[in-house]
């Protein structure tokens, strides 16, 4: 697995969890308001497996959890060597995905590596491949909200979330439509908008329409609510 780099502690990526994060490099989707745009292209990995094992050990007590994130973690064949890593040091583990390789949740949710799994949904399914590029496939991501439902069901103590970023040229509309077009999930994440340092030349004009705020956020509450109960909202 090609890791480009480590958050030492984090009490923002794992809910009530004090974790580290390793982030991967490479990835299938090409959001036009990707904040982690140096992951998407394949570079070699700067951390290897014995460095990173070596950093989970000493701290160990210390850290509760691994966050596995990226770039795109299940594009890598030996993810499941590092949940396993965690796991045999006492973590939690949680893998933060675009849902494109429902194949790969589905292994290393068989096999019992994951405590908590982060899904992004970009877009109304009909507008998926407009806002995270040609290489997403919606039907994926459908398949693996399918399968962590099916998964919580017969093991409760498996937590999951949605997470959706409020990016430029989604409006109210786009944003009931993912309310309503997902099923009642544990956790809805909406993540306000930023503008990234780095982008597409093509995408500028994208990139500085308005988005989303807080405001609007705040008028269409009640509605969200009612679709999704469990709505929480980053700054």
């Amino acid at each position: 697995m090609i890791v480009s780099g480590i958050e030492g502690s984090s009490f923002l990526d794992y809910p009530g969890m004090l974790s580290c994060v390793l982030f991967t490099q490479g990835c299938s989707y090409d959001c036009f308001y990707c904040h982690n745009r140096a992951l998407i292209e394949y570079k070699n990995g700067v951390i290897g497996y014995q460095e990173i094992e070596s950093f989970l050990k000493k701290r160990v007590g210390f850290l509760q959890a691994v966050v596995i994130s990226g770039g795109e973690p299940t594009l890598h064949g030996s993810l499941p060597l590092y949940f396993s890593l965690a796991k045999s040091l006492g973590y939690l583990t949680k893998l933060d995905t675009n849902g494109s390789r429902p194949k790969v949740l589905l292994e290393l949710l068989e096999a019992g590596l994951l405590d908590y799994v982060a899904l992004d949904v970009k877009a109304p399914w009909a507008r998926y491949r407009e806002i995270a590029g040609k290489g997403a496939d919606p039907a994926n991501v459908q398949r693996c909200v399918s399968l962590l439902q099916e998964y919580q069901v017969m093991h409760p103590s498996f937590h999951w979330e949605v997470r959706t970023t409020l990016a430029p040229t989604l409006g109210e509309a786009d944003l009931l439509e993912i309310a309503g077009m997902l099923p009642e999930v544990n956790r809805w994440v909406l993540n306000f908008y930023r503008t990234p340092k780095d982008y597409k030349k093509e995408d500028g004009m994208r990139i500085n329409q308005p988005a989303l705020i807080e405001r609007e956020v705040d008028c269409m509450q009640e509605r969200l609510l009612l679709l999704q109960p469990n709505l929480k909202r980053v700054r």
